[in-house]
């Protein structure tokens, strides 16, 4: 049985409590020793490029892959491929369109709990876009937030935002002039943003760093996007990252990081190790600290998994039976 889910489909299907607790089973799996993960692999065309994400996890009992692509300006599409690692069988087909932005906000939300102070109330977000819907929700799973600050670079565009996500939250949202103002006294700051269409490329900069923030970035997931200045990495006294090898070669910010010396990578860790005991976390209130992501496949086949159950729990999607059954070949 394959099951195919359309993007309205996926939609019903995403919890965030589910997608960060199916992501933390994958992580500790890998640490474990019990996934296999690849580099991902980019292939450019003539009119865009390809990306192919594949992983195993062997005690989830799923293997697959994410395959995300941009032709000829018309946009990025996701698919996530989903197959049972015992006898090959394709359990599902998925868009991953807004799961790919909810599996960044799960993952967030993972740093965010590992990270940032338990008694943290108050966010400053930097960006509007669904991404940073994701992420906030993700946090306010996380944490008990009572207040958010929201800065972008279009007033109507934070406006609209601060009232759809006050609603969608329960929780006080104000939009703000300026992103000074969005992360002053903030507990947790999200820069989320397009990382493209502002005069400065960097959103978010380290000047602006008070004693026992914690800060998440999940833009700049290529070497020429920014979205942190490199006193950001000198002034957190912990990171965490989702992929070390992955956010050396490809994020722009920790390229300017390491041509600035700030970027030490013996003191860079992944969430994997943080998962299991294996990477110092804060130790005290005034702590700076930073989670910085571009994504793996572990974190798409993981929340891929956990909308495969929940479809199946509500009867979601088009069942096209053995679709890779070889008898019928």
């Amino acid at each position: 049985m394959t099951l195919v889910l359309n993007a309205h489909d996926v939609d019903q299907a995403i919890k965030m409590p589910a997608l960060i607790a199916s992501i933390e089973d994958g992580l500790r799996e890998d640490a474990r020793g019990r996934a296999n993960v690849p580099q991902r692999l980019n292939v450019t065309t003539d009119s865009g490029w390809l990306r192919v994400m594949p992983a195993v996890l062997n005690e989830s009992g799923i293997m697959g892959f994410k395959a995300f692509q941009i032709m000829g300006g018309l946009g990025a599409r996701y698919l996530i491929a989903l197959y049972d690692v015992k006898d090959g069988v394709l359990l599902a087909l998925m868009d991953a369109s807004y799961l790919t932005a909810a599996r960044t906000g799960a993952t967030t939300g993972i740093g965010t709990k590992l990270l940032s102070r338990e008694d943290s109330r108050k966010v400053g977000l930097i960006g509007s876009g669904l991404e940073a819907r994701t992420n906030l929700e993700a946090i306010c799973t996380v944490r008990d937030i009572q207040l958010v600050r929201v800065f972008s670079t279009t007033p109507e565009k934070r406006e609209a935002f601060a009232r759809e996500m006050a609603a969608k939250l329960e929780t006080e949202i104000v939009p703000v002039a300026t992103p000074q103002e969005a992360v002053a006294e903030a507990d947790i700051v999200m820069v989320a943003t397009n990382t493209g269409g502002r005069p400065d490329p960097v959103a978010f900069h380290g000047e602006w760093l008070q004693a026992g923030q914690h800060v998440s970035s999940m833009g700049s997931t290529m070497p020429r996007q920014r979205e942190l200045d490199p006193e950001t990495f000198a002034r957190a006294e912990r990171i965490l990252v989702d992929s070390k090898a992955q956010v050396e070669e490809e994020s722009g910010d920790v390229h300017e990081a390491m041509k600035a010396g700030v970027y030490d990578s013996d003191r860079v860790y992944e969430l994997k190790q943080a998962l299991v005991g294996e990477a110092p976390l804060r130790s005290s209130a005034g702590q700076i600290t930073l989670f910085k992501s571009v994504g793996n496949a572990i974190q798409d086949l993981a929340s891929g998994l956990a909308v495969y159950r929940e479809a199946q729990r509500l009867s979601l999607g088009q069942d096209i039976g053995d679709f890779m059954d070889l008898k019928t070949v």
